[in-house]
Parts: structure tokens; sequence; C-alpha cells
């Protein structure tokens, strides 16, 4: 099997949690495996393209010129030189110890999400099931967990929030179909959810991997989503959907 394009910088997660955003338009922009889903004010697509090919572009050269910060397992020092976002996703991943690429996705909903915040004062960016949202309505958050009969059948209910926050769900296996983190940065969350996930995934409790959990400062809440048993660590409101999942 030969090396991966360079072009595909992260591991696409094919799913993502449905975030309805009231009095939105709703678009999508995709760029190699960077496909985000956008909700705003009106149409950016322009600025949205133009911000992805940025924000790659920044990525993919620094990996051309550093390849270990790709093919690592665990955080390692980075340049000087580096981009900002690289130094942002390497600020997320070293809270938790997680590969680098892991949190790339959700840093690239960061800072499309900054960069539209001039032209839509409320956003939902999801890239992939990295999402950063900020909004001054309530928002509900369908939990995706693909497998479960609760696939889209549960709520994440979230008050208005004057900053953004990120939300982020990982399919780690071993019967969990979801590990969603909120967190105050789409970056973060991912980092966070793929530490959870990945415990889970190689044996360890959760029960042990939630009293880890409470350690992590910047973790607003999680849930962890096995067939019909719903697990919730933080203060959450969870409310059942009346729609059917699809």
């Amino acid at each position: 099997m030969g090396m991966p394009s360079i072009y595909d910088i992260y591991e696409r997660k094919n799913y993502r949690n449905r975030i309805p955003l009231a009095h939105s338009v709703s678009f999508e922009v995709e760029v190699r495996e960077t496909n985000l889903h956008v909700q705003a004010h009106s149409d950016l697509t322009p600025k949205v393209k133009d911000a992805v090919f940025r924000y790659r572009y920044q990525i993919e050269e620094y990996l051309r010129q550093h390849p270990a910060f790709r093919e690592t397992v665990s955080p390692i020092q980075i340049y000087g030189s580096a981009p900002e976002i690289v130094r942002y996703t390497d600020l997320s991943c070293r809270k938790t110890g997680v590969a680098p690429m892991s949190c790339i996705s959700g840093a690239i909903a960061d800072f499309v999400s900054r960069d539209l915040a001039a032209d839509s004062a409320n956003l939902v960016v999801s890239s992939g099931a990295d999402t950063c949202i900020r909004s001054s309505y309530p928002v509900d958050v369908h939990l995706y967990a693909k497998g479960s009969p609760l696939h889209e059948r549960l709520i994440l209910a979230l008050p208005s929030y004057k900053l953004h926050f990120g939300i982020s769900t990982y399919v780690p296996g071993r019967g969990v179909h979801a590990v969603t983190v909120m967190s105050r940065s789409a970056c973060l969350a991912s980092a966070f959810c793929r530490d959870i996930g990945d415990r889970i995934a190689s044996g360890e409790s959760v029960t042990s991997v939630l009293n880890r959990a409470e350690s992590y400062v910047d973790v607003g809440g999680i849930i962890l989503i096995a067939g019909s048993t719903v697990v919730v660590g933080g203060d959450l409101v969870i409310r059942a959907s009346n729609a059917s999942a699809d």
C-alpha cells in the first residue's frame, strides 16, 4: 500500500451531528477530504472556499517540510515557523496527548468560523463531526450514533451563547456507537473526544475514562451512546426527539 496523498491531511469523518440553526441558510463546501457544512445568515460559499484553500495550503506546506508532524501518534515539538493553525492544533493535542492530525479537522472548523464572524453573528460550521457553533438562539444537537436505536433520537439542548464553542463526535467501536464531547472550541472538543474514544477502544472501562475526564477542565460535557445505553458526564440537558431517525 502506497503512502497517502499529501493532500489528504487528516482522517475524514463521514458523519456529523444534525444541528439546525434558526434563521439561517445551509451550504456545503468541499476541498479534497475537507467537507464543511455551514449554516449562516447568507450563502458565504466563496468566502468559505477561500478560507479552506488558505488553511489547507498552510497545513500542507508545513507537512511537506515537517512530515513527522503528520506521522506522529502523540504531540511533538513544532517549529517556530509553523502557521497559526498548526500552533493552535498543537496546543489542543497537548491537552490529552493525542496525535496532532486528529485535531486538524476541528481546527479548520474553528478558523473558518472565526473568518465568517463579521459576516454572520450566528454560525454553525461542521467539518465532519467536528463543529464550531456561535448562536444567540438556543440550539438542538441531534446526536449521531449510527447503528444504535438512539441514532438522532436524542437531542442535546443548548442555551444561547455569546462566545463560540465546539462539539465533536467520534466512533471508537467496541460496542460504543458514539462519544460526543462539548468544549470551548471544536479543536479542543476533537482532542478530548479522540482521547476518550481511543481509551475505550483500547479496553479501558467507561467508568475509568469518565473519572479521568473529570480532570479535563476544558470539557463542558460528555455523552456516550452504546446500543440503547446513554452515559452523560457534566451538566447537560438531554431530551428525546419526536422525529424518527433515518
